[in-house]
């Protein structure tokens, strides 16, 4: 009996997120992303930039940037002060958003965005959909959107971004303290400057 109520207590206190209001801003977004990506005068690598402030522009609406780096740096975040919080977060949002973006700028036009449906969870609604593509192959991605109507956290094929680079940014930090970290996250966004 104290389990159910326990339980019942826990789900009065998640946060109410409205599913279809997520779903509705997660079509929203992945259409404007595809938008973006079919446009003929962001075609070729000539407007790659075009292309890309394009897209970060969609994604900086969709996504909780801020709640994104939280959630990847994990149990370390209550470790740092607020100004290294703020240079965290602006660097871990180039970092992930240059990341995404180049993923996203891979897709032919010949794939297909299929919605299966959304879940609650604690923190708000998972909405699910999957990208087949042309040779039919169906990859799974889960957008979790909180009571802010943004995403907090993406899962690519059972993979959640934000424990992907929890696990890394964990690996890191045993060996080193959070100028190393930052020091190797800047680098990797140096290199990926130059090869642009």
């Amino acid at each position: 009996m104290s389990v159910v109520i326990v339980l019942g207590l826990a789900l009065a206190a998640a946060p109410q997120v409205d599913a279809d209001a997520a779903t509705s801003m997660v079509r929203a977004s992945v259409a404007s992303a595809l938008e973006a990506l079919e446009d003929p005068a962001l075609q070729g690598q000539e407007n790659l930039q075009k292309r890309y402030a394009r897209l970060r522009a969609v994604s900086d609406r969709a996504f909780d940037w801020p709640a994104m780096a939280q959630r990847s740096l994990g149990a370390h975040w209550r470790d740092l002060d607020e100004a290294q919080r703020k240079r965290f977060v602006a660097t871990f949002v180039e970092l992930l958003a240059d990341h995404y973006l180049r993923q996203i700028d891979r897709f032919s036009g010949k794939e297909r965005v299929e919605y299966v449906g959304t879940e609650p969870n604690p923190e708000g609604v998972e909405v699910k959909m999957k990208i087949v593509t042309a040779s039919r192959e169906e990859v799974p991605i889960h957008f979790y959107v909180g009571p802010s109507q943004r995403v907090y956290d993406v899962s690519i094929e059972g993979v959640s971004i934000a424990n992907h680079y929890r696990g890394s940014f964990d690996r890191i930090l045993v060996n080193s303290d959070f100028e190393g970290l930052m020091k190797r996250l800047e680098q990797t966004l140096a290199s990926r400057a130059a090869a642009l």
